[in-house]
């Protein structure tokens, strides 16, 4: 018996693997890998080569500097005045908050998916485009 813990990924399981539903049988397991509010996020698939990895992904880009560096690097009123000139809506609790979302605190999604697949643990289906985030 085996148990994955999967810490900082998501199950990606291919095609006719037992354990996923009868409607992604055929396909694979989907898998949402979010970006930033800027970038934008992926929708992925499980690969039937996906065992290397015990039929895990990335659960998203993951970050490059600090929620705290984010804060001083970056003023939320102006993040999402430029967001908003970009056509993606913002609602926020807070600007700070909405500062340490700066797409630049993450790691480009293109680079991350384009890592999965190379490693063989995940294809891409979609690229998704934001048009609205509400941050808490």
């Amino acid at each position: 018996m085996l148990l994955v813990h999967r810490k900082g990924a998501t199950r990606a399981f291919g095609a006719n693997l037992e354990g996923l539903p009868e409607r992604y049988r055929d396909v694979g397991q989907p898998v949402i890998l979010g970006g930033s509010m800027e970038t934008g996020s992926y929708l992925l698939v499980g690969v039937p080569d996906g065992a290397q990895s015990f039929f895990s992904t990335a659960h998203g880009s993951g970050r490059v500097i600090s929620r705290t560096k984010a804060r001083k690097q970056w003023r939320g009123d102006t993040l999402q005045r430029d967001m908003a000139a970009a056509g993606i809506y913002v609602r926020t609790a807070s600007w700070a908050g909405l500062a340490e979302e700066a797409g630049g605190a993450y790691k480009d999604i293109d680079d991350v998916v384009a890592a999965t697949e190379q490693a063989g643990i995940s294809r891409r289906v979609v690229r998704l485009t934001p048009i609205g985030n509400i941050k808490g």
